[in-house]
């Protein structure tokens, strides 16, 4: 019985695969939405980076570099596979559809381990593989995000274990690869007051990056806020309300405006660690609920950062009942994605996202209210 929750799972894995495989190939392939055969679409430069490191040159310095170092070296594999056939599709493309839905297949396993009673986990790894979100951003958007959300449930089940050196490594690791992995930090502290979650994530990062900083110098600098299209949430764009809505107004947002969304993403993050602090109830709880805060407050939101709450609200589905909204959640973001582009009609896009937002915020809310307070930190600390 116990090996049939895994066979289960890769069973749910392979069939949805086939579907969202399908898709692509009927509905999205044959408006080019992939490209051409002779030349695939790539919505991120990975190719040139991940041929950057294979030839020994260095990222930041000799190409140009807006993400963290580790995301890029582990797209290596898929770009060979794609040069194997000359870069050209589908398999080009198929090459990274098909990478980045195993690390979905590695995520729903982690969930399975995670939690305390098999079949518990097991309804937590097909709720997120089912969840629109988990394939539709792998497979149909071709994304990388499923990458950093195996990361994050690797850090978590490390935190669940109470492996803490394991855990604040893991999220350094995380870090490497997207810089919300940042998100994680706050919540592991505040559960165990250990000061390791404080200072071992940075240490890991700085001690990685630090020679891409000394020998890139300021071409390393992918978080810096005062450019667009770096590794920061202070800009105007993606499938935010505000980046939806003036798209859709057809109008230029003032200058100002976008740190206007930048302060109140800040208060807002800092009054959802005041409530968990305050009234903590879960990891994932309160994981979900500073995640779910800081994407829908966030100027500059990628679909495939929703991933994550894919991942933190897949155990709370069927405990809280929010199976449902969390599913609507998941599906309307994901279609509000594609009327952002390639349909590029700014107003359906808004209005889907909005009531996207609408099912996640009561979803949160309901967890919230339902929720149980979870023991003090100092209680939680001795056990450990």
């Amino acid at each position: 019985m116990q090996r049939a929750y895994e066979l289960r799972i890769f069973g749910a894995f392979v069939v949805l695969l086939t579907i969202y495989l399908f898709i692509a190939r009927t509905m999205l392939a044959p408006v080019e939405y992939y490209g051409t055969i002779e030349q695939p679409r790539f919505m991120d430069p990975w190719i040139a980076r991940a041929e950057t490191i294979i030839s020994g040159q260095l990222l930041y310095r000799d190409v140009s570099t807006m993400t963290p170092p580790l995301i890029n070296a582990l797209l290596i594999p898929p770009t060979l596979v794609a040069g194997w056939f000359g870069y050209q599709n589908p398999w080009a493309t198929l090459a990274f559809m098909l990478y980045f839905a195993l690390f979905n297949l590695f995520t729903a396993y982690l969930l399975l381990y995670m939690a305390e009673q098999r079949a518990e986990g097991y309804r937590a790894a097909l709720a997120f593989l089912f969840n629109p979100l988990t394939f539709g951003n792998a497979v149909l958007r071709r994304q990388d995000e499923a990458i950093l959300t195996f990361f994050f449930a690797l850090s978590l089940l490390f935190i669940l274990r109470r492996k803490t050196w394991s855990a604040a490594i893991t999220i350094g690791l995380t870090l490497l690869v997207k810089l919300s992995g940042a998100l994680l930090i706050p919540i592991a502290w505040l559960r165990t007051r250990d000061w390791r979650y404080v200072f071992g994530p940075p240490i890991v990062f700085i001690l990685v990056f630090a020679p891409f900083l000394i020998l890139a110098s300021r071409s390393a600098f992918f978080w810096d806020v005062t450019q667009r299209d770096t590794q920061h949430p202070f800009q105007l764009d993606g499938i935010s309300l505000g980046a939806l809505w003036y798209r859709a107004s057809g109008g230029e947002p003032p200058l100002a405006l976008p740190w206007a969304f930048a302060v109140v993403l800040v208060v807002g993050s800092l009054l959802a660690l005041a409530l968990i602090a305050w009234k903590p109830r879960g990891l994932f709880e309160d994981l979900s609920l500073l995640t779910g805060v800081v994407l829908l407050l966030s100027p500059k939101l990628h679909c495939g950062y929703l991933s994550l709450l894919a991942l933190t609200l897949a155990p709370l589905a069927a405990k809280y009942r929010i199976g449902v909204l969390y599913i609507i959640f998941g599906l309307l973001a994901l279609v509000a994605d594609f009327y952002k582009w390639p349909v590029e009609d700014f107003a359906v896009a808004f209005e889907l996202m909005l009531v996207s937002a609408l099912a996640l915020a009561l979803a949160l809310a309901w967890v919230r209210r339902s929720g149980t307070p979870s023991p003090p930190a100092d209680e939680q600390s001795q056990s450990i």
